[in-house]
């Protein structure tokens, strides 16, 4: 749990201090062109567009910063469905084999905010070939939790909503980290 929490201390003041020094783009009516552009080629276009208008940094962002904000949103969605794993094993009476489940997909999400810290960290250095790498390891983290949620009886649950919701983030801000390294 420090280990998660740390890592969200770290990403916030890497992402904090990579805005102060990023170059701004004004846009007229307040809605950045770059936004739509970014998402056009993204399976979840809305989904994409949306997560990225709810920043208020990426009204002014150049593309290098809406792909770190991208990550962002997949990071603290990532974060938020690490600590409802959390909180349902400790205080629900969950059968044998969906606890096994929730701890296996706790496994995958503290990998998978460790992938996306490493992203950050890549993608403020510019080196987009190592945050591609790092997307794509909290992609199949993201996957590999949901093989087992298709398992298991305990569907019911919050969960498989909640971890494809992650790994579609997670796929957006690859496709806006593929967009960024072609522009």
């Amino acid at each position: 749990m420090k280990l998660v929490i740390n890592n969200v201390v770290l990403f916030v003041g890497i992402f904090c201090l990579y805005l102060s020094f990023s170059p701004l783009i004004n846009a007229a009516d307040g809605n950045n062109p770059l936004v739509a552009q970014a998402c056009e080629k993204v399976k979840a276009k809305d989904l994409c567009i949306s997560s990225l208008m709810a920043e208020h940094a990426s009204k002014s962002a150049d593309l290098a910063t809406l792909a770190l904000i991208s990550i962002k949103v997949a990071s603290n969605n990532g974060t938020n469905t690490s600590f409802y794993i959390k909180k349902t094993l400790d205080t629900k009476k969950l059968e044998p084999a969906v606890e096994q489940n929730f701890q296996d997909c706790e496994d995958n999400y503290i990998s998978a905010t460790q992938q996306l810290d490493g992203a950050v960290s890549s993608l403020v250095s510019k080196n987009y070939k190592d945050t591609k790498m790092f997307l794509e390891s909290a992609i199949d983290d993201a996957i590999t939790c949901d093989n087992g949620l298709r398992k298991m009886a305990g569907n019911q649950l919050e969960l498989p909503h909640r971890n494809i919701m992650f790994r579609q983030l997670c796929i957006n801000a690859l496709d806006v980290v593929l967009f960024l390294m072609t522009s």
